[in-house]
This record gives C-alpha cells, structure tokens and sequence, in this order.
C-alpha cells in the first residue's frame, strides 16, 4: 500500500490535493491511503508514529516552516519521496538540502499533482528493482542495496559497512570499492572514508554531516575534489525534477 500525507494550513489545498489524488489512482488503480494534516505540528506528530513513501509539504505552513520539518524527517527518514507545495520559487534552491523529489507551484492543478504521482510510481517500481551488491564480510557472504549503505569507513584494518539498520565489517581497502559503488553516487571525502551523498545533509569547513547527526571528516587533500563531485552530484538531482 502506498501511503500518503498531505500538509498545507490551507484546508481547501489539502482538499483539492486529496481530491486530484482520488481521481489519479481511479484511473491508474493501486492501492493507497491518504492522510491530510492542516499544521506542522500535527503532520510531524504522525508521521514520528507512522511513516509514509509520499509527502505533499507547504513549505510557508502558519505554524512552522516545510523545509525544517522536511530535514526532521530526513534525520530517521531517508526514501520518503518529499514533493514541495510552494508559490515561492526562492525557496527551490533550500529544499535540494533535504533531496525534494519534486515541487507543485501554487495555484495546485490536476496536472501538477498528476505528473508528480506519475514520477513516483515510477520511480518506486524502479526501487523495487533495484541492484543488489555482493560483499564478503566477516560474517559471511551478504547482499546489499546500495542505497541502504550510509557510508564506509577504515577502522581497525577493517572496512566497517554503516547501513541504514544494521554494522557490518569486512576485509578490504576502500580504495577498491570507489570504482564499484562510484556509479551510485559514493566519493571519498577523506582517505579513511566512503560516503553515500545521497546520505549528505551539509558540508561546513572541514567536516560533512550525514543522516542522523553523523559526522565525517573532510580532508584538505580532498576538500575541492569532494565539493566539486557533491556539486555534480545536486545539479543531477535538479536536472532530474526538471524533468
């Protein structure tokens, strides 16, 4: 089932939106569940109880601010796909922090809402076929998506394997992983360090802050080679919702 919350302080918004959600899985038939939220507060409040895969978020919301939940959720939340509802382009730039899958521009239309859920679906049938990779840890041969891994690091003549739930460990260099994982967006931010950039939340002088209040450091050596790749890494992204 595919979940789905709707946040604006505009009632007659969360309506139209649910009303256009309605129409779009009579037509493309799938089951779902929508939920719509009139506050920040309210709307958090349930997603900390009961997470979803697709979030319609206000960015100006009367009682909080729709980018500064988005990172809240981003902290314990890193697949629900966040699709922004603003009137205020400005705030675009902002919300490529906390990876927005996409944006509906205010007033909210059929289409708009439409060409988003289209996106998703197909974006999440994709997922659902994503690659697994083979690694060989100490405790024996294991797959993993990817997209599950938050980053590597050299620890005790080990590669520690940090995942979204679970540690791993394994013998090898990291520099013979960055060829195989550099077509999932992985770069090395320190010579100790793999990282998933699609696990960044910010880069400030020498240290990058991941997911869940990780921090990584960030070495003078690779310093510009790091912000340059993070750079191409975001313009993809944005290339992506332009779509």
């Amino acid at each position: 089932m595919l979940n789905i919350y709707v946040c604006d302080d505009e009632k007659v918004i969360t309506e139209s939106i649910k009303s256009y959600v309605e129409e779009y899985f009579i037509k493309y038939p799938m089951e779902y569940k929508i939920s719509t939220f009139n506050t920040g507060k309210s709307f958090y409040q349930s997603y900390k109880r009961q997470k979803a895969e697709v979030v319609f978020l206000d960015i100006e919301l009367g009682d909080s601010h729709g980018i500064s939940i988005a990172k809240a959720i981003r902290e314990f939340d890193k697949k629900v796909k966040i699709i922004f509802i603003t009137s205020y382009k400005n705030y675009k730039g902002a919300a490529f922090s906390v990876r927005a899958f996409g944006y509906v521009d205010k007033p909210v239309t059929r289409k708009g809402i439409f060409d988003q859920l289209q996106d998703i679906i197909k974006y999440i049938k994709e997922e659902q076929n994503s690659t697994q990779l083979k690694f060989e840890t100490t405790e024996g041969f294991i797959y993993i998506d990817p997209k599950e891994i938050s980053y590597f690091v050299n620890e005790n003549r080990k590669i520690k394997i940090v995942t979204i739930s679970q540690t791993y460990y394994m013998k090898q260099k990291i520099s013979t992983l960055t060829n195989l994982l550099k077509t999932f967006h992985f770069s090395c931010p320190h010579a100790s360090f793999l990282v998933n950039l699609d696990y960044v939340m910010d880069i400030r002088n020498y240290t990058v802050y991941l997911a869940n209040d990780i921090e990584i450091p960030l070495s003078q050596r690779k310093s510009t080679d790091f912000h340059n790749t993070m750079h191409r890494f975001l313009q993809e992204s944005i290339d992506i919702c332009k779509e």
